[in-house]
């Protein structure tokens, strides 16, 4: 199969992969965003498919309403004795794990360990019939963002029984943000894959040992070099049955999100090699039989929504209801769009398209219904009393215990007396320009080019919505479809 990076254009931030039979399984983090930790599919590595959420919701009230950058933070995800394993922190409430027969669900959530400054957990499941579990900290939390610590648990994964011990001090090597751990044992000695030197600039490291707790030694096993592959950041490792290893991880591209590259590993020598020489590739060729999944982004609503959608918080019955076809999302009180949990959005699967939103509005005072490009810096077209209303929002955050300040200006605004529209958001090279008007014939520009921005770990989200700012239970918006296609006119 032969392949072009990168291998999916979504925001899969802190990918992790593992083979089970001639099958792939991926997992990513999804932070505010619920159903949360999605579950990917793939036959060849190349092609993938959505197939579930580990996440349902989330067990605090906190996240009954938009954590931007908190939630679910870079999993891992396992298969053992015939269970598929994902385990993650949010890195206020300590360490989860998800088990589930089929990947596809239903998951059963188990609260692992109640502790604050866990990040990026990851299990090894050793041939010896033990259990053990490494991760990193967060600054943002407890001040340490260079260490990992291994800790023994119980032989079912389920719970830690000790307090762990250090296995790696960056600041030795001078390697700062030490994060995102992957545990592996192969070929009789014990792997650690983890990123160093943030996001945007850092490298992929290798440790290893003959012992589980260490001491570890230590290897730059893949770094941008002379490519425009910047990064490149975290993600795992698995082999194909075939004969042949493979690296998945993310590329920080901005407001287009972290996306995923494949790299091939040779194992040959004491250490991987990763990509070229130790630098990405842009392509390749896996040998394995090209699959036919695919993500979409388009979605008619026939029975229920696309599992590609995501709520900004967790999902209430009251947001939301089946019109088969078409989706009825009710004007839930909420003071802007950055703070509506009922914001219903997903992954951008292509750089640029046009993202087209057929609606009808039973509206009261205070509705807003329509589509818009999420960020800290977002933009949002709504139908609303009789106008058509391009709106700004700005989040501005003060510290982890400051609340986040919004506000929200009308940078233009039209007459519409019609209940129905039909909106499109047009995204090209990082800007999102929006049209409305009664069918695609006649549509009208209104504003100019806005600039998307990146959200809180993520990149910029689009989505659809009805809300009333007036804080009151409002009317609601009849979805037709959302077409979403390619500036050459195919259907996403």
């Amino acid at each position: 199969m032969q392949y072009i990076n990168p291998i999916l254009q979504g925001d899969y931030s802190d990918p992790d992969v593992i083979r089970v039979g001639e099958d792939f399984y991926m997992t990513s983090s999804s932070f505010t965003y619920l159903p949360g930790l999605p579950i990917l599919h793939s036959r060849d590595l190349v092609h993938w498919e959505q197939i579930g959420y580990a996440a349902d919701r989330l067990p605090f009230a906190r996240y009954d309403r938009p954590a931007h950058k908190c939630g679910t933070w870079a999993p891992s995800i396992r298969w053992h004795r015939g269970l598929f394993y994902v385990y993650v922190c949010l890195p206020d409430e300590g360490l989860f794990a998800f088990t589930a027969e089929d990947p596809a669900g239903p998951w059963t959530c188990h609260y692992v360990k109640d502790v604050c400054g866990w990040i990026d957990p990851c299990p090894l499941f050793a041939s010896d019939g033990t259990a053990w579990l490494v991760h990193g900290f967060a600054a943002s939390r407890v001040g340490i963002n260079n260490l990992l610590f291994v800790h023994r648990m119980r032989d079912d994964g389920l719970q830690v029984t000790d307090g762990g011990v250090m296995v790696y001090d960056g600041r030795v090597h001078g390697d700062v943000t030490v994060e995102g751990p992957k545990f592996y044992e192969r070929g009789g000695r014990f792997w650690i894959l983890c990123p160093a030197g943030g996001v945007k600039h850092g490298y992929q490291l290798a440790l290893c040992s003959d012992r589980i707790q260490g001491p570890y030694e230590r290897k730059v096993v893949l770094q941008q070099g002379s490519t425009e592959i910047n990064g490149p950041h975290q993600g795992g490792w698995v082999d194909d049955g075939h004969g042949h290893d493979w690296f998945l991880h993310f590329q920080d591209v901005g407001v287009y999100g972290r996306i995923v590259h494949l790299q091939p590993v040779d194992w040959s020598g004491k250490w991987p090699v990763m990509g070229n020489a130790g630098e990405p590739v842009p392509g390749g060729d896996t040998g394995l039989a090209p699959g036919m999944a695919s993500i979409p982004m388009s979605d008619r609503f026939e029975t229920a929504p696309g599992i590609q959608w995501q709520w900004q918080a967790n999902p209430r019955r009251e947001w939301v209801e089946m019109l088969r076809p078409g989706l009825r999302l009710f004007a839930a009180p909420a003071p802007d769009l950055f703070s509506a949990g009922q914001f219903l959005s997903q992954l951008m699967q292509a750089r640029d398209f046009d993202m087209d939103l057929r609606m009808t509005l039973s509206g009261k005072p205070g509705d807003m219904a329509g589509i818009g490009m999420m960020g800290y810096t977002y933009f949002y077209l709504a139908l609303s009393e009789g106008h058509v209303l391009l709106r700004k929002g700005e989040a501005r955050e003060g510290s982890r215990w400051e609340k986040t300040t919004v506000t929200e200006t009308t940078e233009a605004a039209v007459p519409w007396p019609k209940e129905s529209v039909l909106f499109r958001m047009q995204v090209r090279d990082g800007n999102v320009r929006f049209f409305y008007g009664a069918d695609e014939q006649v549509l009208a520009p209104i504003g100019g080019d806005c600039a998307m921005s990146c959200g809180g770990w993520t990149g910029a989200r689009p989505g659809i919505f009805a809300m009333n700012i007036r804080q009151v239970q409002g009317g609601w918006a009849d979805i037709q479809s959302v077409c979403v296609r390619t500036p050459q006119g195919e259907e996403i």
